[in-house]
């Protein structure tokens, strides 16, 4: 039986591998600041979410005076016209919505479960129409921050709103950077 083996060159020092290895990782050190472009990626980054948030605050302001009496089993816009689906889509990938706390939450939640009462008995000075866009609003918070079916609350990065602030320096960095050789 033959056996097949594969030694180095005569030449060759016996930690030859080691370091081949020792090389390639400072050359990806040295080289790794200028294969990713930092900087593009957060200026990329900040008017990312400056977009979004512009995007959500013009959707919330130019529909404000036609918020529709609240219902929690209907939408707030007409998904039929393709305003309807952005506006929606807009206020829900907004990014503030990642910096309510877990109590905050909670109260929103508390308010959109009794919807009703709210309705009824409105406060003082307050109308039905305002009303109806603190509970759309208090809807919008919940539905962000809450799973639908188990009411746990799912962490930020998961989140329609955190789309774009954790995931959009990923896909930018990794469009923009160089391409590095085959190990």
């Amino acid at each position: 039986r033959a056996k097949s083996t594969v030694s180095a060159p005569a030449s060759a020092p016996k930690d030859a591998p080691a370091a081949a290895a020792k090389e390639a990782a400072a050359e990806a050190t040295s080289s790794s600041s200028e294969s990713v472009p930092i900087g593009n990626t957060v200026v990329a980054m900040t008017l990312a979410i400056a977009t979004v948030s512009a995007g959500a605050a013009l959707a919330e302001n130019a529909t404000a005076s036609m918020v529709p009496t609240f219902d929690p089993k209907q939408q707030r816009f007409d998904q039929s016209t393709f305003m309807g689906r952005l506006s929606k889509m807009l206020l829900a990938c907004d990014p503030s919505l990642l910096f309510y706390s877990g109590e905050e939450v909670r109260r929103c939640k508390a308010m959109v479960d009794d919807y009703e009462r709210h309705l009824q008995s409105l406060p003082e000075g307050i109308s039905e129409t305002e009303m109806s866009r603190k509970l759309w609003e208090a809807q919008r918070v919940a539905s962000a921050a809450l799973h639908p079916d188990t009411g746990d609350s799912i962490p930020h990065p998961f989140r329609m709103s955190g789309y774009v602030p954790f995931n959009g320096p990923i896909c930018v960095a990794m469009v923009a950077s160089q391409s590095t050789s085959a190990l």
